[in-house]
C-alpha cells in the first residue's frame, strides 16, 4: 500500500509542477487545509459554492436519495427526484422558461443548448440554420464545442487545431470598448454587430447566439448596459435566432436575482446553468428552455438524442431540489443582493492603490482589473504575471481568490475574481478584503510600484 505522502505522485492536477494545498475540511465559508491553516473562500471555488460548505441538510439529501435510487439512465427511466427538480427550476424564472433538460455539468449545458436550438430548427423546418454567433473573451466550457464559441483565447489556443471555426464578435467590454466608445455615447455598436454578422452570414444559415450576462474569468465580471440585451432580443427575434444566455455562474442567484437575464427585461430562448444549481454539492447543470421550442421538437420527430451517461441522475436532482429549497427558505438571493451592494462598497476602497483600474460586477460576483496606467488603461506586462502573484499572496495570507490574465485581448491583462458564499456577513468581507489590500500592498512594492 502506498504512503500518503507518495499519493500525490499518481495524481495529475491542474498544475503538473506545483505542490497544491490540502483541504481536509470545509465549513461556512471557509476551509481548512492538512497544516491547520484557514482560509476564506473568497471566490466560492470557481464562483460555485452559494449556500456556504457543510450544509448538513443538503449532505443528508444526497445520502438518503444514494440509498433510495442512486442511478437510472434516463434514456430508459425518469424518476420523481428529476420531474420535481425540473419544476422547481421552471418555478425559479416564474415560468419564463418551463422544460429543463438536466445534465452534468457547465460545458455539457452549453453545449445542449446549442444542440437543443439546432434540433428546434430542423424539427420547424429550417435544417439549413446550423452556425452559432459568440464574442471574443467569452467562455462557454472545456469540451470542444463549447470551447469553439468561447473567445477566451488563452483557454483555446493549444487546442485551435481542433476546434471548428465559428464567428466571434467584439466583447462587451465597457471599460475597454472595442469600438472606442463608452456607455452614455455609443450607440449600441457591440449589439448592432450582431445584425451585421448575421447578414453576412446569410440569415436561413444562422441558428443561435450565445453570450453570458455577466462574464467569468475571461473579463472579470464584464456586463453590458440593460438596453444591450433588449436590442440582441430584437435582432434575434427578427431573423429567427435563437437567443441563448450561459447562466453556468450568473444563474440560481449569483447577481442578487434569481437569474442574470432578468436584470435585463427580457427572456432569452434557452438558458444554460450550473455551478449554483448545486451549490458545489453535486456535478448538475441544465439547458432551460421556452415551451415552444420543446412543443415543436415534440411535435415533429419527438427525439433528443443527447445527454451524457450521468446526465438527469436522480441524486444531482435532489441536490437541486434541497438547494433551491434552502435558497427560498433562507433568502439567500436577497442577500446575495444585499451582500453583494456591501462588498461592492468596500472594493471601492482599494482604488487608492496604483494597479486598480475597474471594479464591476453585479451581485456577488465582482472583478477587480489591474493596470500600469489608470489614465491610459495601458496592461501590465504579462511577463509580471501580476494576477498569478496576487493569488499566490492572498492565499500566503489566509484567503483564496481565483484570478486570471489575458481580458485585454488576450494578450495582456491581469484581474481577479470576487464570488463568495451568500452567507457571507459584513465582518468577514470587512476582513476579506482588508487581506486582499494587504496583498495588493506587498505584490505592488514586489513589481516597483
Amino acid at each position: 500500500m502506498s504512503n500518503i505522502n507518495d499519493l500525490q505522485d499518481h495524481l495529475i492536477g491542474v498544475y503538473l509542477n506545483r505542490q497544491m494545498p490540502k483541504i481536509v475540511k470545509a465549513e461556512g465559508i471557509y476551509l481548512h487545509d492538512d497544516q491547520g491553516n484557514r482560509i476564506i473562500d473568497a471566490s466560492g471555488g470557481a464562483v460555485v459554492c452559494s449556500i456556504g460548505h457543510g450544509v448538513e441538510e443538503i449532505a443528508e439529501t444526497a445520502a438518503k436519495q444514494m440509498k433510495t435510487v442512486a442511478y437510472v439512465y434516463r434514456r430508459a427511466f425518469h424518476s420523481p427526484e428529476l420531474e420535481a427538480a425540473a419544476c422547481k427550476v421552471s418555478e425559479a424564472t416564474n415560468g419564463d422558461l418551463d422544460r429543463v433538460f438536466f445534465v452534468s455539468g457547465g460545458s455539457e449545458a452549453t453545449e445542449t443548448a446549442i444542440k437543443l436550438a439546432r434540433k428546434y430548427h430542423i424539427d420547424a423546418g429550417n435544417p439549413s440554420k446550423f452556425r452559432v454567433i459568440s464574442r471574443w473573451q467569452s467562455y462557454h466550457g472545456a469540451t470542444l464545442g463549447a470551447l469553439a464559441w468561447s473567445g477566451f483565447t488563452s483557454r483555446r489556443a493549444e487546442f485551435t487545431p481542433y476546434l471548428k471555426d465559428f464567428v466571434h464578435l467584439p466583447p462587451t467590454y465597457c471599460y475597454r470598448c472595442w469600438y472606442g466608445k463608452s456607455p452614455d455615447s455609443c450607440d449600441q455598436e457591440c449589439a448592432r454587430a450582431l445584425e451585421n454578422e448575421i447578414l453576412c452570414l446569410g440569415p436561413e444559415t444562422v441558428s443561435a447566439y450565445i453570450a453570458e450576462p455577466v462574464s467569468g474569468y475571461a473579463l472579470g465580471a464584464a456586463f453590458p448596459p440593460d438596453e444591450h440585451f433588449r436590442r440582441i432580443r430584437q435582432i434575434c427575434d427578427k431573423y429567427n435566432v435563437l437567443m441563448i444566455l450561459d447562466e453556468v455562474m450568473n444563474g440560481v442567484g449569483r447577481t442578487g436575482r434569481w437569474f442574470a437575464y432578468q436584470h435585463h427585461g427580457v427572456v432569452p430562448d434557452i438558458i444554460a446553468l450550473a455551478k449554483g444549481l448545486s451549490g458545489g454539492y453535486y456535478p448538475v447543470g441544465a439547458a432551460v428552455v421556452k415551451t415552444h421550442i420543446f412543443d415543436t421538437i415534440a411535435a415533429a420527430s419527438g427525439f433528443f438524442g443527447s445527454g451524457h451517461t450521468y446526465g438527469g441522475n436522480p441524486v444531482g436532482a435532489a441536490v437541486v431540489c434541497a438547494v433551491i429549497d434552502y435558497l427560498k427558505e433562507h433568502n439567500l438571493v436577497e442577500r446575495c443582493a444585499a451582500m453583494g451592494e456591501y462588498l461592492a462598497s468596500k472594493l471601492e476602497a482599494l482604488k487608492i492603490h496604483p494597479t486598480v483600474g475597474d471594479i464591476r460586477g453585479r451581485g456577488l460576483q465582482l472583478g477587480v482589473e489591474f493596470v500600469k496606467d489608470k489614465k491610459t488603461r495601458e496592461s501590465l506586462d504579462p511577463q509580471l504575471q501580476f494576477y498569478q502573484k496576487i493569488q499566490d499572496e492572498a492565499l500566503r495570507r489566509g484567503v483564496h481568490i481565483e484570478s486570471s490574465g489575458g481580458c485585454n485581448r488576450g494578450q495582456a491583462g491581469d484581474l481577479i475574481v470576487f464570488g463568495p458564499p451568500f452567507i457571507i456577513t459584513e465582518a468577514e468581507i470587512d476582513e476579506m478584503v482588508g487581506i486582499i489590500d494587504n496583498t495588493l500592498t506587498a505584490v505592488e512594492k514586489e513589481t516597483g510600484f
